[in-house]
């Protein structure tokens, strides 16, 4: 390891352009807001099937929301993830800074009893600086509890840094694949690591997704996800036809390929030079 780490530096310090910026394998985010009954209990063992392959997280959405009693069903099918390996996430309505915290803070609290979540997911999250007061105290309400919860944000677009910064991660694109074209990522994007950004895109066909698997193993964004289903057709009620294409898309991005013989030889003759300077400058 310690001969093959050296190889790498070397090269990358002697042979400018020989080794590109390495990728991000981003994690599937999905949104299974289908219950786990008929073809939705098929998706969810789709979704289990994947979760021994890839990193999938999931975020369940019983009743929006928590709902009021737990749903036995839904619990079979959200352990069965987990045991495959899968994260879960409880879906959690803000409705922009509006709904009442007392509200956000009972869902928050029927998760925790009710299903094995590893995180939740703020939905209808805002994006303005008046806002942040309301989001600071229901991510303090949250991280209070005895269980470590990991927290994403969804404004669904750019929003102000700050929101990173009280969140462990922000949905910054849930839109048509339609509008992908005018769509920017925020700069600010360079100064955080990966899991710190998740992009959904909606009515997007199998081009579409193994582009926005690539873009996203490319442009710092830990979790992606696309869907063929428009927002007409209840875009979160299902897996799309190729969902195991998609999960192959994420697997191909963490093979690292044999090193070629031609940048072995390289490698070698870099080494030898080295060790040439080295015996020199003794």
């Amino acid at each position: 390891m310690k001969l093959i780490h050296r190889l790498t530096m070397l090269l990358a310090t002697t042979t400018p352009g020989l080794l590109f910026a390495a990728v991000t394998t981003p994690s599937l985010l999905v949104p299974a807001y289908f219950y786990p009954s008929g073809s939705g209990a098929t998706d969810w063992e789709r979704l289990s099937a994947a979760a021994s392959k890839v990193s999938i997280t999931a975020i369940i959405n019983p009743d929006s929301g928590a709902g009021s009693s737990f749903d036995p069903v839904y619990g079979s099918a959200v352990s069965s993830f987990k045991s495959a390996g899968g994260t879960v996430l409880g879906y959690v309505s803000t409705d922009s800074g509006n709904r009442g915290l007392p509200l956000v803070q009972a869902d928050i609290d029927n998760y925790i009893a009710w299903y094995p979540i590893d995180g939740l997911f703020i939905d209808q999250a805002s994006t303005g600086a008046a806002e942040l007061p309301y989001y600071q105290q229901l991510a303090n309400y949250a991280h209070g509890k005895n269980i470590p919860l990991s927290l994403m944000a969804n404004p669904g677009t750019v929003t102000i840094e700050d929101y990173v910064k009280v969140f462990d991660s922000v949905v910054i694109y849930e839109d048509p694949a339609s509008n992908l074209s005018a769509y920017t990522p925020p700069a600010y994007i360079a100064n955080y690591s990966a899991d710190h950004f998740a992009m959904l895109v909606i009515d997007g066909n199998e081009n579409v997704m193994k582009q926005q698997v690539s873009f996203a193993a490319s442009n710092n964004l830990g979790y992606i996800y696309v869907n063929d289903r428009s927002v007409a057709s209840d875009e979160w009620n299902g897996l799309p036809a190729y969902w195991e294409a998609q999960v192959s898309a994420i697997q191909a991005i963490g093979v690292v390929p044999e090193p070629a013989p031609w940048t072995m030889m390289l490698a070698g003759l870099g080494l030898i030079s080295v060790a040439a300077r080295q015996r020199k400058a003794s």
